[in-house]
């Protein structure tokens, strides 16, 4: 665990030391902001993902958030459904590119 001013980072490093999950957590008031959740390809399906769900879900407990907030990808979402998350709503997502020379 890590934390840098408002944000905790949750890592999971494998017996090697590399980092095996990860994720972030910032809270606003009530809201608990999950960001960057991610599992290494050589790790997945180990319930790496879910121990790094938790522990971000009890830090924002003890920073007073209620509700959590995060954007899933398809491939998180059934992580997210197993941990008892549900869709609000569907998120479209729009990439612009900086200008060259910007």
């Amino acid at each position: 665990m890590q934390t840098s001013g408002e944000i905790v980072t949750a890592v999971v490093l494998d017996p090697e030391g590399q980092v095996a999950a990860s994720g972030k957590l910032a809270t606003a008031g009530a809201y608990g902001i999950v960001d960057q959740v991610e599992t290494a390809a050589a790790h997945r399906r180990r319930g790496l993902g879910s121990v790094v769900m938790r522990t971000l879900a009890w830090h924002a407990l003890r920073r007073g958030a209620d509700t959590g907030v995060l954007v899933a990808t398809d491939d998180g979402r059934d992580l997210y459904r197993s941990l008892g998350w549900t869709v609000r709503t569907p998120i479209a997502v729009a990439y612009l590119p900086e200008p060259a020379g910007a």
